[in-house]
C-alpha cells in the first residue's frame, strides 16, 4: 500500500466525515480530531520524504510539495474548526491549491499517469468550491460541498487506495512476500 495508500485512507475518512458532518448540522469541532490527524500524518510523513528526496529528481520536491498542501489543508481545516476562524482564509488558501491541482493534472496527463490525473482533477473540483463558498460567499452552491466531499472520497480516495491493496491474501505475512531472510541452523 505504501504511504501514499496510508494517506489517502485518512484522506478518505477525513473527507466522508466531513461532508457527513456538515450534510448533519453536527458541530464542527467532531471531526476537527480526524483532519488533526490526517493533516499531521501528511505533513510529518512528507517532511520524511523531503529530506530523502534525490536532489537531482525534482518529482520528489513536487510530490512533498503536493503531500504539504493536502497535509496543511487538513491542518488549516482542524485549526479552523477549534478556534473558530474566519474561513475566507481557507477559502484563499484553497485557491491557490486548486492552481496546483490543475497543473498537476495536466502533468500527469501528459506523463501518462492518467489516473492519478484524474485524482488530481477531482481534488481541483474540491478545492474550487471550497474557494467560491469560503471565500466569494457563493451560497448558491448550497450543500453541494459535503456531497462533493463524500463523492470526492469515493473517485480520489477510496478508489485509488483499494488499487493499492495488494492482492496478496496475507499481505500482513512477511514470509509470504519473500521479505523475511531464513538462516540455516
Amino acid at each position: 500500500m505504501g504511504f501514499l495508500g496510508l494517506c489517502l485512507l485518512f484522506v478518505g475518512i477525513a473527507l466522508v466525515m466531513n461532508g457527513v458532518a456538515a450534510l448533519s448540522k453536527w458541530d464542527a469541532k467532531t471531526t476537527a480530531f480526524i483532519n488533526l490527524v490526517t493533516g499531521s500524518i501528511l505533513v510529518i510523513g512528507n517532511f520524511i520524504g523531503l529530506f530523502k528526496a534525490d536532489p537531482a529528481v525534482i518529482m520528489d520536491y513536487n510530490n512533498a510539495a503536493g503531500g504539504f498542501l493536502f497535509g496543511f489543508t487538513y491542518l488549516f481545516i482542524a485549526a479552523n474548526y477549534l478556534l473558530k476562524l474566519d474561513l475566507r482564509a481557507f477559502g484563499w488558501y484553497s485557491l491557490c491549491v486548486t492552481v496546483f491541482a490543475v497543473i498537476s493534472t495536466v502533468v500527469c496527463v501528459q506523463g501518462g499517469a492518467v489516473s492519478l490525473g484524474v485524482i488530481w482533477a477531482a481534488w481541483a473540483v474540491l478545492w474550487l468550491e471550497g474557494f467560491l463558498q469560503l471565500s466569494l460567499n457563493l451560497t448558491a452552491l448550497g450543500k453541494v460541498f459535503p456531497y462533493l466531499s463524500i463523492l470526492g472520497h469515493f473517485v480520489a480516495a477510496f478508489v485509488e487506495f483499494v488499487a493499492r491493496v495488494p492482492p496478496d491474501p496475507s499481505p500482513f505475512d512477511r514470509e509470504s512476500r519473500g521479505q523475511v531472510v531464513q538462516t540455516e541452523p
